[in-house]
């Protein structure tokens, strides 16, 4: 099972319901929502994903954004879907035990009693830590090279994403996390940049690889380093997609069909369901065999 984690950004939340509403994104991928915007977004993602029977976990306790209010708390625990808990104090101590517990601060994790421990944890692999808790573990790793400026990429444009998704049960997890093309450490605003970036993971004998687009500076508008971009993603398709394009590069194939620039956000959201799909199909086909 694959637990991609969000901090429920608003193109993030799009990007995932298209995908269900399209019927691409795999049951076996449960993404974890961390909401910083009590937004129509995050409305139509939890009414939508509980219609479908789409499984995912909502954190309870947002380390961010909008919630950190006694009104955000009470409207997050008066919703009736699976619930996720970040650990911030002995676990023991809680009024309530979620259906899965995040582990971000060691502190409180090391001053806790697992012996009992029913909960999966998402978790990261620290000795220590994994030494200390009991119970189903969830692998959580931050896999993404997220540098201060789009240029930097230029250095090493294409590589080794994650391999997790082949390692995890091996290590003994029941599955693994990442932050999709995001790492962990939050943040509202993007760098300033003088040029447009995508990046688009690929699979390559069954490892994830990411490849860095990157624009000149020298366009004169944001529409034609756009274009520079998908020049370059065309020569890139079969490779990026496979036999099948993905829903996120046929929605920017679109824009370049249009003559358009279809704006960062919705660059966030194809980056995104272009993962997320090939993640599905990759799943989907490996639970298959496993069956037969």
């Amino acid at each position: 099972m694959y637990y991609p984690y969000f901090r429920g950004k608003q193109f993030d939340l799009f990007a995932l319901t298209t995908l269900v509403e399209q019927k691409r994104l795999s049951s076996q991928i449960l993404p974890i929502i961390e909401p910083v915007k009590n937004s129509n977004a995050l409305k139509k993602f939890i009414h939508l994903f509980q219609k479908e029977n789409q499984p995912f976990y909502l954190i309870q306790n947002p380390q961010a954004g909008d919630f950190l209010t006694e009104e955000g708390l009470l409207y997050l625990n008066a919703l009736s879907l699976k619930k996720a808990v970040i650990v911030e104090q002995p676990i023991e101590t809680l009024s309530e035990e979620p259906e899965l517990f995040v582990i971000g601060n060691s502190t409180p994790v090391l001053e806790s009693d697992w012996q009992a421990n029913q909960t999966k944890v998402l978790i990261p692999k620290e000795f220590r830590l994994l030494q200390k808790v009991k119970g189903e573990k969830i692998l959580s790793q931050d896999v993404f090279t997220r540098l201060p400026k789009s240029s930097f990429y230029q250095e090493c444009q294409d590589e080794f994403f994650s391999d997790t998704h082949l390692t995890f049960q091996k290590s003994g997890f029941i599955g693994f996390s990442d932050f999709s093309i995001d790492s962990r450490v939050y943040y509202e605003h993007s760098y300033p940049s003088k040029r447009l970036s995508l990046h688009l993971v690929y699979f390559d004998s069954n490892q994830l690889r990411i490849h860095h687009f990157i624009s000149g500076e020298d366009s004169p508008t944001q529409k034609d380093k756009f274009f520079e971009l998908m020049n370059a993603i065309n020569d890139w398709t079969d490779k990026l997609c496979g036999k099948e394009m993905t829903l996120g590069i046929e929605l920017l194939l679109e824009a370049v069909a249009k003559n358009k620039f279809p704006g960062m956000g919705v660059m966030r959201k194809a980056a995104v369901m272009h993962h997320m799909e090939l993640m599905s199909r990759y799943l989907d086909k490996t639970n298959q065999v496993n069956k037969k």
